[in-house]
């Protein structure tokens, strides 16, 4: 299951950091509680996986760009962490908490501003909501990236 770290990239107890990202409509669940869990989000007919991509650490340089980068999607997304660890940082009101995301995770974001970083490579199950051709719609919010927190893996 997912680890936290606040504002200040401090260890942040786990109820306390599922009631901030519960604020802006994120919550990360085990992969036991998958299909319910994609339920809360996306409707019958949304639910299927519309790709299971590899995600590879980006270079120093590129640490900031893509997913990378502050954004919101347009869509509801439920993906599913198939393997490898990667961070997830999502803005509350109370600043950034990230989430360090693992195989066996179930992230679910409706909306909320958030940026993506693989640490090792990973593999993600990813659904979203939208007609068959939608994409996720992302939108960068032009936010400065600040510096990603160092963790180990």
């Amino acid at each position: 299951m997912a680890r936290y770290l606040g504002p200040d990239d401090q260890l942040l107890d786990a109820v306390e950091a599922r009631a901030m990202l519960a604020a802006i409509g994120t919550e990360i669940h085990p992969r036991s509680t998958e299909p319910a869990a994609v339920a809360e989000v996306l409707p019958e007919g949304e639910r299927q996986v519309r790709v299971e991509a590899d995600l590879e650490p980006p270079a120093e340089a590129d640490a900031d760009t893509g997913m990378g980068a502050w954004h919101v999607n347009a869509e509801r997304e439920a993906h599913t962490v198939l393997s490898g660890t990667g961070l997830m940082q999502f803005m509350t009101p109370h600043g950034p908490v990230t989430a360090v995301v693992e195989a066996g995770d179930v992230v679910l974001v409706r909306g909320g501003e958030h940026r993506y970083r693989p640490l090792t490579p990973q593999r993600w199950a990813i659904r979203h909501s939208g007609g068959p051709d939608a994409d996720l719609g992302a939108r960068g919010t032009g936010r400065a990236s600040a510096p990603w927190p160092q963790v180990d893996v």
